[in-house]
């Protein structure tokens, strides 16, 4: 068999194996453990494991030690014909899962591979782990079969794995929605003690711990918080459009208020120049006051005065305080002494009660005999309500006595005489 037949039959079985064919596979296609070694020898291949060679025209594919191991356990059977779960299958778990779900950032320095039974390995690097796995807690990741990421993560849980590492993964399962954090919260509740948590905790409080531990946030913890903060900025905005639909309003308030600013102040500046003249006109009429108060004694002691000293030097008035009735009446008398013309008008103002008493008015109407204009004067000064009233009263009281004499003669001259 030339080499091109011998390439082209071991490339056949590579292309659905990631361009990796194990020495079985070739040896069930006639190609000799002798050619296989010729064949590396020239670089037509590449020896990448135990039994495990490469076409290096294909390149080297990703994650070759965890594709190399998996090939390892059924060497003669081909990829395509292992079934998922099967007896002698295996399925990638743990930190290599992680590996090719590219969650978190957990080393893994050995190949961890969950069987169905008990198995062993000369390999150095493979790890195989003895685990029953139903088929709902298997995924296919690069044509390999894979532990889910939630089984992953509970895996990683159940071997108290760092809980930093866990939390990562959490993390990036949670992001990319690889994992539902309720249903994972239930899953993962039974290690909260192997974790540092109360055994009440619940395991929403286990994920949100361990996601914390990796320093990271869930991205709904994150999109609830960018929900708080996207309201903060509408009503921050809201604000901001109402100040500035409101601004021309107040605007127009502040325009109207330095408008009535001058009118304000001509109004202040024209108080202020009425001040003074209320002031002046103050003092003016406290200075008239005080004129008038300073004029009255001089008016009183002159005219007033003198009239009344005229009429108390009057043997007639003296007359007429000495014979005072209650009942009688000025009017008439004075219209009998034929001096009404002249003296009425001023004898009228005498109904003040403030100027005469009863007494002294009726005794005017009967005995007031004086000229006329001396009488006016004293019924003008009469009229002035003071206290100089008492002191007449007082001085008719003095005289009754000296008028008594002066009576009887005035009777005695009335009389006719008989004839």
């Amino acid at each position: 068999m030339e080499r091109a037949e011998q390439l082209a039959i071991l490339s056949g079985v590579a292309a659905d194996q990631w361009g990796l064919v194990t020495a079985a596979q070739a040896k069930a296609h006639g190609l000799s453990a002798v050619q296989l070694k010729r064949l590396t020898e020239v670089g037509l291949l590449e020896n990448v494991g135990r039994g495990v060679y490469a076409l290096p025209a294909a390149g080297l594919p990703r994650h070759l030690e965890i594709k190399v191991a998996w090939l390892r356990l059924q060497p003669a059977v081909p990829a395509w014909e292992r079934p998922i779960g099967g007896p002698d299958s295996g399925v990638i778990s743990r930190a290599s899962a992680c590996q090719l779900h590219s969650l978190g950032d957990i080393p893994a320095p050995d190949v961890e591979i969950s069987v169905p039974r008990r198995r062993t390995t000369t390999e150095p690097f493979v790890r195989l782990r003895t685990a029953d796995l139903p088929a709902a807690d298997i995924t296919m990741v690069d044509g390999l079969p894979v532990t889910t990421p939630a089984r992953t993560i509970i895996d990683l849980l159940r071997a108290n794995t760092d809980g930093g590492h866990v939390g990562g993964v959490i993390a990036d399962a949670e992001r990319r929605d690889l994992v539902d954090v309720k249903v994972l919260a239930q899953a993962v509740q039974p290690y909260v003690r192997k974790y540092g948590l109360r055994p009440a905790a619940t395991g929403y409080e286990l994920v949100e711990h361990l996601v914390g531990q990796a320093g990271r946030t869930l991205h709904a913890q994150e999109v609830a918080r960018a929900g708080e903060d996207g309201l903060v900025v509408g009503a921050e905005l809201g604000v901001r459009r109402s100040a500035e639909i409101l601004a021309p309003y107040l605007n127009a308030e502040a325009y109207a208020a330095a408008g009535l600013k001058p009118y304000l102040a001509g109004q202040l500046q024209a108080a202020r120049s009425i001040g003074p003249l209320f002031r002046t006109l103050t003092e003016q009429q406290a200075a008239a006051r005080a004129a008038l108060d300073a004029a009255v004694p001089e008016i009183l002691s002159s005219n007033a005065l003198r009239a009344l000293q005229e009429l108390q030097d009057s043997p007639a008035f003296k007359e007429a305080l000495k014979h005072a009735m209650p009942s009688s009446h000025v009017k008439e008398v004075l219209q009998q002494a034929g001096v009404t013309k002249g003296l009425l008008p001023p004898v009228q103002a005498l109904k003040m009660p403030s100027v005469l008493s009863l007494e002294s008015r009726r005794a005017l109407q009967g005995h007031l005999a004086m000229p006329r204009p001396a009488a006016a004067r004293a019924v003008r000064a009469l009229q002035q309500p003071d206290a100089s009233q008492s002191d007449y009263t007082d001085d008719a009281a003095r005289h009754d006595d000296c008028e008594s004499n002066e009576e009887h003669s005035n009777e005695s001259n009335d009389k006719p005489t008989s004839h």
